[in-house]
């Protein structure tokens, strides 16, 4: 076993290297532990709102990626069965300083952040995956299995970012609230060009069958193409109906190329506490759901860096350690309040069936093309979902703008705060 660590940071994706790079630059010491040998690209929500870009230009990070991926201002939301087409500029908010989305893959915003935290000193481990913890009470050991053996570490307290399927939040004895979706999405990365065929660099497509969520991910010519299939097909033979599926999407055009794809299934959960001893959660192992609106990446991303403020705060001795057991409450208020009926609204609407509905979801979308302020679509008001800050002097302390926000699709109600 090494020296202790202030931080054990379980996963080395976006959310995992964000929370340690802000823990580092907090003055905290941090380890990071992950299974993979490397960071991963493989298909995952890859939009940053201009909300999250706050974080990035606080961690130093912006600069960087905003010149490895592209900016885009432009949301296409298209309705075959109907003939139609619409498209939205996003529009400056109060107290936000950007007016765009930044494209960028997960695997970039992670490895960026890796290498400013390692400057800090981070120590970043992969091929170690954690198999065991012990909550003491001064702190938490980790045992991780390696190539070389198992490997124990110890830190004053650990920080699960480690996804859906988390370990530590299993290993911490915490349950996943909530519900799983029955169908089953897939995500594809695919070199082609929608914009030929009438699409902008981020798309919704509502339709019963092809419902699907499209958006360019680099300046390459790379694409994000994720659509829904019935869970009950084989799963082991998906990759064999994504021709079919591209049949519809392209317009008849094989002019393409599949470089990766994932299946995955769909969940609107959230863990029943994310503060647990000295275990945290933070990313998709805090809360989870499904991807119809980038709010998880969102919510994520700024779960992890909130809780990265003020366990800064208690390890500095600045607060005392129930400020954690706020942070828990205030971020399951946001997820279950905010995130999940967002979310939730925009899945139905992409794949609603009954054609009366579909036909009102239509009007909506008409309506918001006209007022973009009317609040007619929820996903449009995504980006500002950031929720609420717990300790008085942290820099986050001034960046919600959304106070009473009113969201009414079809008659169906919603607030972002």
């Amino acid at each position: 076993m090494g020296e202790s660590k202030d931080v054990i940071v379980v996963g080395a994706g976006p959310v995992g290297m964000l929370t340690a790079l802000a823990l580092a630059q907090g003055g905290a010491s941090v380890t990071v532990l992950e299974r993979e040998p490397e960071i991963i690209n493989s298909p995952r929500a890859a939009v940053y709102f201009p909300s999250t870009l706050i974080i990035l230009e606080e961690l130093g990070l912006l600069g960087e990626l905003n010149a490895i991926g592209f900016q885009n201002r432009d949301f296409g939301t298209h309705v075959p069965e109907f003939g139609y087409s619409s498209v939205v500029t996003t529009e400056p908010v109060e107290g936000i300083p950007y007016d765009y989305q930044l494209h960028a893959g997960q695997h970039d915003v992670a490895r960026v952040a890796m290498e400013h935290a390692v400057k800090l000193g981070v120590e970043v481990l992969f091929d170690h995956e954690v198999a065991a913890i012990v909550d003491g009470e001064d702190g938490v050991t980790v045992a991780a299995s390696t190539a070389d053996g198992e490997k124990t570490f110890s830190a004053t307290w650990l920080i699960g970012a480690d996804g859906a399927r988390s370990t530590v939040r299993r290993l911490a004895g915490i349950e996943f609230e909530g519900h799983t979706w029955p169908e089953r999405f897939v995500a594809t990365n695919v070199k082609f060009d929608f914009r030929k065929i009438g699409y902008q660099q981020a798309n919704f497509v509502c339709d019963p069958v092809n419902m699907a969520v499209i958006a360019q991910l680099d300046r390459d010519g790379l694409w994000r193409c994720t659509y829904m299939e019935d869970a009950s097909l084989p799963l082991d033979t998906y990759e064999e109906r994504i021709h079919d599926r591209y049949e519809w999407f392209m317009q008849g055009s094989r002019d393409y190329e599949i470089v990766s794809s994932s299946p995955y299934m769909l969940h609107q959960r959230a863990a029943e506490t994310l503060h647990k001893g000295h275990v945290l959660l933070a990313g998709d192992a805090a809360h989870a759901t499904n991807p119809c609106g980038g709010l998880g990446l969102t919510s994520g991303v700024w779960t992890g860096v909130v809780l990265a403020d003020v366990l800064g705060a208690v390890i500095r001795g600045e607060e005392g350690e129930e400020i954690l057991d706020r942070f828990s409450d205030e971020r399951r208020r946001i997820f279950w309040d905010i995130v999940s009926p967002a979310a939730t609204e925009n899945k139905r609407m992409l794949q609603e069936k009954d054609l009366e509905q579909r036909r009102k979801d239509l009007a909506a979308i008409k309506a918001l093309k006209e007022d973009p302020e009317s609040g007619a679509l929820l996903m449009l008001f995504a980006y500002k979902v950031i929720g609420n800050v717990l300790r008085s002097g942290s820099r986050w302390k001034d960046a919600d703008p959304t106070p009473g926000v009113a969201i009414d699709i079809a008659g169906r109600q919603g607030q972002i705060h």
